[in-house]
């Protein structure tokens, strides 16, 4: 049994629960292949394609991200078979497929130094093909005060191989009222 997706009303998707997720075509209402894993451009962190297996043939195939018609709780839906193809067959995306970037276990650091911890899951919006949050798992002592730490995309100011570089948080001072409150 395949696990069902987390998405909500807009269209976000946990990429965790994408992973096995059947392909299905419309034409002729069977699984044609199963997701793998996104290609994932690291300069613009958007999806391009998705990593896919034949389980009949044993093969290795590429789906464009814009040749996904609709995100089902339980499968992606596709047109039809043709919609998939070889790896050796998109020239555009070697460089991608070379590259085989994964946020998932990549250290998230502020841009002062400070360590954040490691990526253990993001959202993709799933109409625009982005990633859309990071939730990065924090060391054993900071997960204590709290939950794992959620950084929107907005918020990352630069990736590499290596980590993720965001805005440092920064509270600003409370507003002290100086005189009596007056009712409107």
């Amino acid at each position: 049994m395949n696990p069902e997706v987390a998405y909500n009303a807009f269209m976000y998707a946990l990429a965790n629960s994408l992973k096995d997720l059947p392909i299905v075509s419309l034409q002729t209402g069977e699984t044609v292949a199963q997701l793998a894993a996104p290609l994932i451009d690291s300069d613009r962190l958007e999806i391009l394609a998705y990593r896919c297996y034949n389980l009949q043939h044993d093969l290795t195939l590429i789906l464009m991200a814009r040749d996904i018609r609709e995100l089902a709780p339980d499968c992606f839906i596709i047109d039809s078979e043709e919609e998939l193809t070889g790896t050796d067959e998109v020239v555009r995306l070697q460089p991608i497929l070379t590259a085989n970037f994964t946020p998932l276990e990549k250290p998230v650091v502020t841009d002062m130094g400070r360590r954040l911890g490691t990526v253990e899951n993001y959202t993709i919006n799933m109409d625009t093909s982005r990633l859309q949050k990071l939730y990065v798992k924090q060391s054993i002592l900071k997960s204590w005060r709290g939950a794992s730490l959620i950084i929107d995309r907005e918020q990352i100011l630069d990736v590499t191989p290596k980590q993720f570089v965001v805005r440092e948080a920064s509270a600003e001072a409370p507003l002290m009222a100086t005189g009596p409150i007056r009712e409107p």
